[in-house]
């Protein structure tokens, strides 16, 4: 499908409904193939709204989980006794969770919805009880590295149950509901994670302790209140149609790149061997992957015919751009306020909430004006505007600028994320056949997720090269110390 111009909603709503695309995989006998399902499944509103807030609940048990962890490493490291490899607690989460996102549109098309997504809250809860038992920073990021093959794939399934019982032009009014969910665990969980960590040495377990009640209860949600639709088939046959091979290409990459990113410019410099030899890796293994991707699998995690769609391009390209500008913001512009006005961290945090407020207003906004206009573009189009000038206001804060300037620039910046996010995922839904939706939601959140790993890491090496002069020399050590802290905060 190479469509090139934004298609109409209710065009494409009437594709999806009368689809009878399925997956074929052969069964090893030339003359047998077993087809599975697809999983379109439009179900009457009084459905529509308990699988929704069952959704909404899957979103926010996710979020919460890497909010309250984000504000609490440094603490969880005095803790534990070693500060020096904290950052690792998230890079190992961020990486299996982010690689979760690639395989788990594909896993939930061979195994169900449902399934793929109780088998992430199982793992999910496995790993957030180990954590509460960690008893080194070592242990905890093991930990936290298997909790992420469960939380990775949550919000990616939760999208695409949405996907499944809503058609596409009543879709953006409840993706922009999601997106709220996205941003209000954006701003309580900080706050939330702060408080329970500093009540005493060990109180931060309680982060981890929290998400196993909030897990039950999802996974009973999920249970009763997801009247889904099946994949038939036996079990050994769409164990065959996993892309066992595609999958372990896809995390050597992931985990080798972004160890040459968290030691470039703090370990090692840019140009050693290290750094180097590391990245040239992990770029290596990731073009194994995509070759394999191409020539490979029967049923690959990405079918790269989804790339002749411009619509396709356009959006994901638009995600990894948005997940590179949405880090920098939220790490950096709470750094800038510390540096330049002496803001604590607890402040410099409070002053994001703009940001945030914004972004759940224009999320749910932006996805009604999608429900009642069935475009998209203009919304996308309006955020881009508004976010560049909130950036583009935001460069020109000097330590003279008032406290009011600073929130309206944010405003600004909240409103623009708020519109991009959400009607870019309709995007790229609308852009391709319904048989290839789980697997372009899934590439989607990857590359958000990509891009943000690459804009932290070339924001740091921007900063950081900067003459030392002009900061406190005890702080850039410490907010070089946090930089990968962050990274598990991306919705």
């Amino acid at each position: 499908m190479t469509e090139n111009r934004e298609p109409d909603a209710n065009a494409v709503m009437t594709r999806d409904m009368g689809s009878t695309n399925t997956i074929v995989v052969d069964s090893g006998d030339n003359e047998k193939t077993h087809e599975f399902n697809e999983q379109t499944n439009y179900v009457p509103k009084r459905a529509i709204i308990t699988i929704f807030l069952a959704c909404a609940s899957v979103d926010l048990l996710a979020l919460m989980d890497q909010t309250m962890l984000a504000t609490s490493l440094y603490i969880i490291g005095n803790a534990l006794g070693s500060t020096a490899q904290v950052s690792w607690i998230a890079s190992g989460y961020f990486i299996t969770s982010t690689v979760g996102q690639l395989m788990y549109g594909r896993l939930s098309d061979i195994w169900s919805r449902k399934i793929i997504l109780l088998l992430g809250l199982a793992v999910f809860f496995v790993g957030s009880l180990a954590s509460s038992l960690a008893q080194s920073v070592l242990q905890l990021t093991i930990f936290r590295a298997f909790t992420g093959i469960g939380g990775g794939g949550l919000m990616t399934v939760a999208q695409l149950i949405v996907s499944d019982v809503v058609p596409l032009r009543e879709r953006g009014k409840y993706q922009g509901i999601l997106g709220a969910v996205v941003a209000l665990a954006n701003g309580i969980g900080p706050v939330i994670g702060g408080a329970l960590s500093s009540s005493s040495e060990d109180s931060w377990r309680w982060i981890f302790r929290m998400q196993l009640p909030l897990t039950l209860l999802t996974t009973l949600c999920v249970l009763f209140f997801m009247p889904l639709k099946k994949v038939e088939g036996d079990w050994r046959l769409k164990l065959k149609a996993v892309d066992f091979l595609g999958i372990f290409l896809a995390l050597a990459g992931m985990t080798v790149v972004i160890l040459g990113l968290t030691w470039g410019g703090k370990e090692y410099s840019w140009n050693s061997a290290q750094v180097i030899a590391t990245l040239v890796v992990g770029t290596a293994a990731s073009v194994a992957f995509m070759l394999w991707q191409w020539k490979g699998p029967r049923y690959p995690l990405i079918p790269l015919h989804i790339f002749k769609s411009k619509i396709v391009n356009g959006a994901c390209l638009t995600m990894a751009i948005n997940g590179w500008n949405f880090v920098m913001q939220v790490y950096y512009i709470p750094s800038f306020y510390q540096l330049v006005y002496g803001y604590s961290a607890t402040k410099s945090g409070v002053m994001l909430l703009p940001i945030t407020l914004l972004q759940t207003a224009s999320s749910t906004f932006s996805g009604l004006i999608v429900h009642w206009i069935g475009r998209y573009r203009e919304c996308i189009l309006f955020g881009w505007l508004c976010w560049a000038v909130g950036l583009g206001l935001m460069s020109t804060l000097d330590e003279n600028t008032g406290v009011g300037k600073q929130i309206g620039y944010s405003v600004l910046i909240g409103v623009g994320v708020g519109n991009t996010l959400q009607p870019a995922l309709i995007a790229t839904q609308a852009g391709v056949e319904r048989r290839d939706m789980a697997v372009v939601t899934s590439f989607r959140n990857f590359v958000r997720n990509l891009g943000a790993t690459l804009g932290l890491a070339v924001c740091g090496t921007v900063l950081y090269v900067k003459p030392k002069s002009h900061f406190n020399q005890h702080s850039l050590i410490s907010l070089q110390e946090q930089r990968h802290s962050r990274l598990s905060i991306l919705p």
